[in-house]
């Protein structure tokens, strides 16, 4: 005879499909469903990330020089870029600042080195209190490893210290449908670099570089 949990899965089933309800088709590997809309297009709903998330912040920066944040893999996991935020100063002059991703071929130095779960900026605290530390580096404004290609990058001027508009942090972000993410492979002499350029003379230390990583 069948058992009973069995008999109840089949008729809830059958009931769901009977009245039109459909079912969500789920990921073998995360927990991304596939569903069907009102207009019958297959949509995608993205579900929570079940692997380490990462934050790295890092706050209240020198601007009037480059800063810079880098990440550098585990020796035994790689870690995907999720996305990435930036903020600056404005300068006694108005000014252009650029901003560019580049993948690093050799480990950093120097710098600042930033501690896992610290209560301050810079930190690299973990989504989930259950998982491990960032078992990676991460420096803020460290003397960069060899650069490798440039991922991405942006542009914008800043205005002037006198004039106090306030200016809005850049952000992006790779999780948007049909993206993937940028992916930096296992090892320490792997990383990626978060590059600002200086505002010029004049820039508070307001600048700062946030990002998140998922481990896998």
């Amino acid at each position: 005879m069948r058992p009973l949990k069995y008999t109840i899965a089949i008729l809830l089933i059958g009931s769901t499909l009977l009245y039109g309800q459909g079912l969500p088709i789920k990921s073998g590997l995360d927990t991304n469903l596939a569903t069907v809309d009102a207009n019958k297009n297959m949509r995608v709903t993205f579900g929570p990330s079940t692997r380490g998330t990462y934050y790295a912040t890092a706050i209240g920066l020198v601007t009037t020089a480059l800063f810079n944040l880098t990440i550098e893999a585990p020796a035994a996991t790689g870690f995907k870029l999720i996305n990435w935020c930036v903020g600056v100063s404005n300068a006694t002059a108005a000014a252009a600042v650029s901003v560019t991703v580049n993948r690093r071929t050799t480990a950093s130095s120097a710098g600042t080195l930033v501690t896992n779960e610290a209560t301050a900026t810079p930190s690299m605290s973990k989504a989930d209190p259950a998982d491990g530390n960032y078992a990676g580096v991460v420096r803020v404004t460290s003397t960069l490893g060899t650069i490798g290609a440039l991922l991405d990058g942006t542009a914008f001027q800043v205005g002037t210290i006198a004039g106090g508009n306030a200016l809005t942090p850049f952000c992006k972000s790779y999780t948007g449908e049909g993206a993937k993410a940028m992916v930096v492979a296992a090892g320490a002499t792997n990383g990626i670099s978060i590059n600002v350029s200086a505002p010029g003379a004049g820039g508070l230390a307001a600048g700062a570089i946030t990002a998140t990583v998922i481990v896998e």
